[in-house]
């Protein structure tokens, strides 16, 4: 059941006025990935709201840092049917949580899961994605691009288009000379400045960058107006990652000819035709002795491969929770046969519904301006409310966030666990009035939110190691055994995210600084 989750959002998230595009044809306006080219994606005929907190301005509030936990696992390689070894980490965050009358309030969309990857995931190549302790293959994806028309963009503020972000983030001027920065996230908060850069707009300088428009691939925008105080667009467009098609079973891989066939469940799935000369084969699949779906495979195009939508769903079957195509790697035929991949027990993650396994959460797979993806967020859907000795779990159970202690306005003492039982240090404190949390170090967590809370979540570590160290201090002066003190693996692990944290934020800066020069 598809379920639209937090129609409010859509008035929150937009700045200004903010439409889908109507009157203007944006599939001609839209540049090609390369001139001749088509647009690898359709133009969406519908907003969907993105997840609550998309924005910068509504990141997590000085947070908790924990670089992981061992069934939270970071930098986990998957290996595709390639060779292409990707890493995956499991990311965690909790958004603008408070405390309130002694309770700990987690609000709609406050609590996030993000399967992150360092690389972006792609289709059609066997590749694996942890998928809460599974492992399913990623098959297939459906992606549009959105267009918002009449966004007005403040300076420092931000607006989510489809599932990308953008904010205006800074101005750099000489003389005459302005420059105005944009920085391009997606909703889960991956920061594309490491792949494209960050779009520039100048009207003094439309020679140096691209004037009033900028394109990242189809991340693209035509200002009317841009100034210190705010940029007006005609129009923006972002890329949304509509659904994902995974398959837990891998049927058949292979060459097949004529005759072959292969069972899922009750059903057949058969060649009933191969082509080599014309690129083609047909693919039936029967039950109960009917032909209930047919399709025809083919020709590969491979210019437009994998990215390209009409491309790729020319060589692509799916029926039910069956899914399969016909590889174009090495080749697409080869003595008279047909090179396939069909899979079974295939399900979809689709952008703004339900998690299907557990429908206290929505699921948005998050999409890059290329076509690929780069992992999927799980969002609570309802708020969340935590009394001392209270706690929540995470999608399917896949990790607790539990509230032991709350004086006054105070978290005095909580803390995150994995479903093996492996627990955080204690993340409360005296000073410590919420429960906001990053974890993990992906391409997230572990790079992209230093930007933005990087010196909070510094500053709170740093805290809590001084009050931590303190208590053990107190602890072995009052102490009596004579046996040899034992190390605290607490605030061992305090320091370590301490350095990691300061290291991440210094290099930033630090690049940072040498661009500006």
């Amino acid at each position: 059941m598809r379920r639209r989750l937090f129609a409010a959002a859509a008035s929150a998230v937009l700045l200004g006025t903010a439409t889908n595009a109507s009157a203007n044809d944006y599939a001609t306006i839209i540049q090609p990935a390369k001139p001749g080219m088509p647009l690898a994606h359709p133009i969406a005929d519908r907003d969907i709201p993105p997840p609550p907190f998309s924005l910068v301005s509504e990141r997590p509030v000085r947070p908790a840092y924990v670089p992981g936990l061992p069934g939270l696992p970071q930098g986990r390689p998957v290996t595709d049917d390639f060779g292409r070894s990707p890493l995956k980490f499991d990311g965690v965050f909790i958004r603008q949580s408070r405390v309130e009358n002694g309770t700990v309030v987690i609000p709609a969309g406050g609590l996030a899961y993000l399967e992150d990857t360092w690389g972006g995931q792609v289709a059609l190549r066997g590749e694996p994605i942890p998928v809460l302790g599974r492992m399913p293959t990623y098959v297939d994806y459906d992606m549009s691009i959105v267009v918002q028309e009449d966004v007005t963009l403040p300076a420092g503020g931000s607006v989510a288009v489809g599932g990308q972000v953008y904010q205006y983030y800074a101005t750099v001027g000489h003389n005459n000379t302005m420059n105005h920065t944009l920085h391009v996230k997606t909703v889960a908060g991956t920061d594309w400045e490491w792949a494209f850069g960050s779009p520039v707009l100048s009207t003094t300088q439309p020679g140096w960058w691209g004037g009033e428009r900028f394109a990242q691939l189809y991340n693209q925008g035509q200002a009317r107006e841009v100034s210190r105080q705010q940029i007006v667009f005609d129009w923006l467009s972002g890329v949304r990652m509509d659904r994902l098609v995974l398959a837990e079973e891998q049927l058949f891989a292979g060459l097949a000819g004529v005759g072959d066939s292969w069972r899922a469940g009750d059903r057949t799935i058969r060649i009933a035709a191969v082509d080599p000369q014309a690129g083609i084969v047909d693919i039936e699949i029967v039950e109960d002795g009917s032909v209930v779906h047919a399709r025809t495979l083919g020709p590969v195009q491979p210019d437009l491969l994998i990215e390209d939508t009409a491309a790729r769903k020319a060589i692509v079957f799916e029926y039910e929770d069956i899914i399969g195509f016909l590889s174009p790697w090495p080749e697409a035929f080869e003595g008279g046969k047909a090179n396939l991949k069909i899979y079974g027990q295939a399900f979809s993650l689709g952008y703004g519904e339900d998690y299907r396994w557990d429908e206290r959460f929505a699921v948005y797979p998050i999409g890059c301006p290329t076509g690929h993806n780069f992992g999927f967020m799980l969002v609570n859907k309802e708020e969340i409310r935590l009394r001392p000795g209270e706690s929540v779990e995470g999608p399917e159970g896949y990790f607790t966030v539990s509230v032991d202690e709350i004086s006054g306005e105070a978290v005095t003492a909580w803390y995150i666990s994995d479903r093996e039982g492996n627990s955080s240090v204690n993340l409360g404190g005296p000073s410590i009035t919420n429960v906001d949390l990053v974890l993990g170090q992906g391409r997230v967590a572990g790079q992209a939110i230093l930007k933005d809370v990087g010196r909070a979540m510094l500053d709170r570590t740093y805290s809590n190691m001084t009050v931590q160290a303190g208590h053990e201090v107190a602890a072995v002066m009052t102490a009596t055994s004579s046996a040899p003190s034992q190390p605290s693996y607490g605030l061992m692990a305090a320091f370590g995210v301490f350095a990691m944290g300061l290291g991440a934020v210094g290099y930033e800066a630090g690049r940072r600084r040498g661009k500006s020069n």
